[in-house]
């Protein structure tokens, strides 16, 4: 505030105010909670000074924290984070906490077999947790089978040269 460097001495409500009745701040730019503060001071005045509360903190776990632990612990993490994406799209672990939720709710798996008996079911929405599990991929055999079916070009592919390819597209015009 103003270069001030006297974070010990006062509150920063009662820096503000200092710096309001000298003319160093003006009203226009008084921050926002300061009119909130003054109308509803708190019921202990917060300074540098004063001990922290003696208080048991409680830990907040909720039981999907739980099973978010199990999978990142088992299959890592499934790649980077997009937080500037604006859809709604949810992760493979939201994915996986939703469908041990439901297999749990069920109640016909017993709990040491829920982590597998969900990544099947994503396994079977296409999602594969387990890299080793993924299926292969299609063969070349299979592509060569496709390039077979295109139409054949009169230029062959493989042994071909800029030199030729200016040769052709002549020879193509002079027709």
């Amino acid at each position: 505030m103003a270069g001030n460097r006297f974070e010990k001495i006062g509150t920063i409500f009662t820096r503000a105010t200092g710096l309001l009745k000298s003319g160093a701040m003006k009203p226009n730019d008084k921050p926002l909670w300061y009119d909130v503060y003054e109308a509803f001071p708190p019921k202990y005045e917060p300074f540098f000074g004063r001990p922290a509360p003696k208080m048991k903190i409680r830990q907040i776990f909720y039981p999907e924290d739980v099973i978010r632990a199990q999978f990142y612990k088992k299959y890592g993490s499934q790649g980077t984070a997009r937080l500037s994406d604006k859809s709604s799209r949810p992760t493979v672990c939201q994915l996986f906490v939703k469908e041990y939720e439901r297999l749990q709710a069920d109640g016909n798996i017993p709990e040491d077999q829920l982590m597998q008996e969900a990544a099947l079911a994503l396994e079977a929405r296409g999602i594969y947790l387990d890299r080793s599990r993924v299926p292969p991929k299609v063969e070349s055999s299979e592509l060569r089978m496709d390039e077979e079916r295109l139409p054949s070009s009169n230029i062959d592919s493989e042994k071909l040269s800029l030199a030729e390819i200016f040769k052709n597209s002549q020879a193509d015009e002079s027709k």
